[in-house]
């Protein structure tokens, strides 16, 4: 016989388990919540850096964004033919004509407002390939000239115009200044940028007034001529606002702004900067040479990092922790600067290791406060405790016979005593009834359906009917609802008969799958067959409904095959008999993309791949899903082979050779082709898709790294 174990009284039980469920507790929660506060720092320090980032991208935004919006703006003017230079350059050189100034004046008078209006900005020019120059220049003392060159015409004679504010000229002279704006590299720069666009110098020293700057610049064509505007910024300027107040996130923050190699663009807020020849000597130089330690670090722990266009890390300086956000600026299409905020993590943290002390001392407290209380819980629970345990035992042996009622100081327990008195009450009701035997049957049984599920490859289908909105609104609810009705029977039907499993309605779309619960190898085939159905009845359908005075009822299809998750998905209480995964997500964009194509059915080369040879297809394109980098073709199901017409086969043979040769940049030849098909078939949504892109294509060439590829967003 097993030697039975030591037993001790309820009471000290109880004292001795609350103890140690005391002491077990809060050590797992003073540790959660220690380590929680860590992950707290983390993410807090993450968030304001985030936000000290976003806010300086924000101001970097305003900062330079006239120079951007002032080069658009100008291209408008240039493109609409107000910004000609052929009348501010008519006369000889040594002589300035009255048409000269009065041509000058309207130039001023249309650039001149905005560079007095952004301070960031110092001036503006317009060239053109003639080698015509015009320059509004805004100098440190507040002065205001025009340069007018015209190298082609002119050589080095250079005619300079004094200014007052209005942009009316006080004096002109002739100098001879070797200045070709041509070999400038504003006007290079936007050489390389597309008409239109706007693109940005790397750091250079201006050549009027030597100060070191960056430019915008962009380019148009007038006539046979092409020009290019270019708005200058100074370097001063940017540490002007990499130093200013706006940007401070903390006390002791500092932000800075670098060229893509580290070099010094805006200075961060030091002692040493102030003074702004002591801050233009440090212009170009590698940020690591500024001497401020946290910065060289920064910058080290970001090179390690691999550098990516966004970052936030901490870093160690000095013995002292911080915290930086890293992210890259595009200036054009080309070239990039980063801005950077660096905060030490005293500035940060310090209301939070005062919390932390607080957790310490309220934990200590909780803890004295506990133990003396569970003193008082140990004798409250075993007096009522020892009885209910007595009388579980009567229950769980089915011993019915007694009903004695047990008293208890404490709701909860003589609430829970009640409860097992009635529990008690109606087993032995239910006990004359039923032998007890049957009833420890039943007490025993428990099985109930389980959460769970299987990854199996599947098709998902998705329907959605085009214009239901607007159908829905003109039929009242009744109308709209025995419709709907008919519809449903009809496209469950379809779908039922070729084994098809319907998951649910959503609103008027209809989700679907092959494959599942019951095992079916030719899932694909089954599930385009009951596509090509449903679309059958419905074009029998869609008359009849018309006839009787009801909207017909076009409907979109859209086809996935792939794995998935299948099974009872949701909660203990509820479950339902679902599938989840891409390839759901995928159906469903699937569906939506036909409205692009001005198609009704499309699926994806999985589905093509798995259907077989039986069905024709029609090629349409090739899609990437947002935020993923796999391709995948998709394509139109045009029928069963033998029963798709021979015109509608040759439309779909050369559409497809028309995307090939679009695929290849031959847009013109490919463009042919599409307006043949779309001679035969007016409407086909594809043709009229792919020839717009193909003529954007001939007006604008796309860039060099163009890949044929749609990019699919989410539903």
């Amino acid at each position: 016989m097993a030697k039975r174990l030591k037993t001790v009284s309820l009471r000290w039980s109880l004292l001795r388990s609350f103890a140690m469920l005391i002491l077990l507790s809060s050590f797992i929660v003073l540790g959660l919540t220690w380590f929680r506060s860590l992950e707290s720092e983390r993410h807090l320090s993450r968030r304001l850096i985030r936000q000290g980032t976003s806010e300086a991208r924000d101001e970097l935004d305003r900062f330079l964004g006239p120079a951007d919006v002032g080069t658009r703006m100008a291209m408008a003017w240039g493109r609409a033919g107000l910004l000609r230079l052929d009348a501010v350059v008519a006369g000889a050189p040594g002589q300035m004509s009255e048409a000269q100034s009065l041509a000058a004046r309207r130039l001023n008078s249309m650039l001149l407002p905005f560079v007095l209006a952004k301070p960031a900005l110092s001036s503006v020019q317009i060239a053109n390939a003639r080698g015509q120059g015009f320059l509004v220049l805004i100098l440190p003392d507040g002065s205001m000239r025009n340069r007018v060159v015209d190298r082609d015409r002119w050589g080095t004679q250079t005619l300079r115009l004094d200014l007052d504010r209005e942009g009316i000229i006080l004096g002109s002279e002739w100098k001879e200044v070797d200045y070709e704006p041509r070999k400038r590299s504003w006007y290079t720069e936007a050489q390389a940028e597309a008409a239109g666009q706007v693109g940005w110098t790397a750091p250079y020293t201006f050549h009027t007034t030597g100060d070191l700057g960056i430019t915008s610049s962009g380019r148009w064509r007038d006539g046979e001529t092409e020009h290019v505007v270019a708005y200058d910024v100074l370097l001063t300027a940017l540490t002007k606002f990499t130093q200013g107040e706006t940007q401070r996130v903390s006390p002791n923050a500092m932000n800075f702004i670098a060229t893509s190699d580290w070099k010094a663009l805006g200075l961060p807020r030091s002692d040493a900067y102030l003074d702004q020849a002591a801050a233009k000597a440090m212009f170009l130089k590698q940020v690591t040479d500024l001497e401020i330690p946290a910065l060289k670090a920064a910058i080290d722990a970001s090179t390690k990092r691999g550098a990516p266009d966004s970052d936030v890390f901490a870093f160690e300086s000095g013995g002292e922790d911080w915290w930086v956000g890293l992210e890259a600026y595009p200036l054009g299409t080309s070239r990039r600067v980063w801005t950077a905020v660096l905060v030490p993590g005293r500035d940060l943290l310090e209301e939070v290791s005062k919390q932390r002390i607080f957790l310490l001392i309220a934990t200590a407290a909780a803890l004295i406060a506990a133990f003396l209380y569970s003193l008082l819980l140990a004798r409250s629970y075993s007096r009522p405790l020892e009885a209910l345990a007595k009388q579980s035992q009567r229950i769980q042996a089915l011993d019915f016979r007694s009903d004695s009622q047990i008293e208890a100081r404490l709701s909860e327990f003589q609430t829970l005593a009640d409860a097992q008195q009635k529990s008690l009450a109606a087993l032995q009701s239910f006990s004359r009834y039923v032998p007890v035997d049957v009833v420890r049957e039943l007490v025993a049984a428990g099985d109930v359906a389980k959460i769970g599920g299987r990854a199996e490859t599947l098709t998902v289908l998705f329907t959605d009917i085009a214009g239901f909105t607007s159908i829905a609104e003109r039929m009242s609810p009744q109308a709209l609802t025995n419709h709907m009705a008919e519809y449903f029977e009809a496209m469950i039907e379809a779908i039922q008969a070729h084994d098809g499993t319907v998951d649910k309605f959503v609103g008027d779309a209809i989700v679907a799958f092959w494959g599942a619960p019951r095992k079916c190898e030719d899932h694909a085939r089954k599930a385009v067959e009951a596509v090509l159905e449903c679309q059958a009845r419905l074009e029998v359908l869609n008359p009849a409904w018309e006839a009787r005075g009801l909207a017909a009822l076009p409907t979109r299809f859209g086809m996935a095959t792939g794995p998935v998750v299948v099974g009872n998905i949701g909660a203990p209480g509820r479950l339902a008999y679902t599938v989840l995964g891409d390839t759901v997500n995928f159906a469903s964009r699937l569906e939506a993309l036909n409205k692009r194509y001005g198609l009704l059915r499309l699926a994806d080369q999985a589905v093509v791949d798995a259907a077989g040879s039986r069905f024709a297809w029609r090629r349409i394109d090739r899609v990437v899903v947002k935020g993923r980098t796999e391709e995948t073709w998709i394509y139109e199901i045009l029928g069963a082979v033998g029963e798709v017409s021979s015109e509608r086969l040759s439309v779909a043979r050369r559409y497809e050779a028309a995307w090939d040769q679009h695929a290849e940049r031959k847009f013109e030849a490919a463009l042919a082709v599409l307006d043949a098909i779309l001679v035969d078939d007016p409407d086909d949504g594809p043709s009229l898709r792919l020839s717009g892109l193909c003529r954007s294509y001939i007006a604008e060439a796309p860039p060099d790294d163009w890949t044929p590829t749609t990019i699919m967003s989410s539903k």
